[in-house]
């Protein structure tokens, strides 16, 4: 089973690999101790809670937001940016790309592409949801001209039930340098987790940046 498993590894980092670094992300450097927290499907009920928690812990975040709840709060988006966090799109509702016709991924993209308005990266980034990318929807993003950004480290939190779990998950012998952490706004038992999670990261010396700030180390 292990042995399996090795495989499957080498065989997804192999393809991953395969993709143009600066187009398609995972991880940033592993020679510098900085990590990347990054989070998807916002902007939600607990956004302002997760804002200030970041405030409070003094780090920054990666947003990956869906254009449909973006665009019913635009004083959101006005808010993350004024904190100083990095943003990227996730789709307009949620809907994973490979089951799209080319006219309709278009229209995700660009759509919520236009909510989120122009980011200082330049090439806008964007977050497939669930992490679902045919070659087809993986060669119509990178024509679009976005940067694909996935994730190295997944906290599962999706799965978990409460905040013990997410800090177990996370803790810092399990991560290393440049890891791009996956979380989810719209969990309390992620929102309560974060300052465990983060106080252990910078107590094993790991500086917590933007997915932009991560690559560019």
């Amino acid at each position: 089973m292990a042995a399996l498993a090795a495989l499957r590894r080498r065989a997804r980092d192999a393809f991953w690999g395969a993709l143009p670094p600066s187009r398609v992300i995972r991880r940033g450097p592993a020679t510098v101790k900085r990590v990347a927290l990054t989070f998807d499907d916002g902007p939600q009920p607990e956004t302002e809670a997760y804002l200030e928690a970041m405030d409070r812990l003094g780090v920054p975040g990666t947003f990956f937001l869906m254009g449909d709840l973006s665009s019913e709060r635009p004083e959101m988006l006005r808010e993350y940016t004024r904190r100083g966090h990095q943003l990227g799109a996730h789709g307009w509702n949620h809907h994973p790309f490979p089951t799209l016709g080319i006219g309709g991924l278009r229209d995700q993209l660009r759509r919520t592409e236009a909510v989120i308005g122009p980011q200082p990266t330049g090439r806008p980034w964007v977050r497939p949801p669930y992490g679902a990318l045919s070659a087809r929807s993986l060669a119509q993003i990178l024509a679009e001209g976005l940067t694909i950004a996935m994730w190295s480290f997944d906290s599962y939190d999706y799965d978990a039930t409460d905040a013990d779990q997410v800090v177990a998950r996370c803790a810092p012998e399990a991560i290393g340098p440049g890891e791009v952490l996956l979380f989810h706004e719209g969990h309390a038992h992620t929102l309560a987790a974060l300052p465990r999670i983060v106080d252990g990261l910078h107590r094993a010396g790991y500086e917590c940046v933007t997915m932009a700030d991560l690559i560019a180390s």
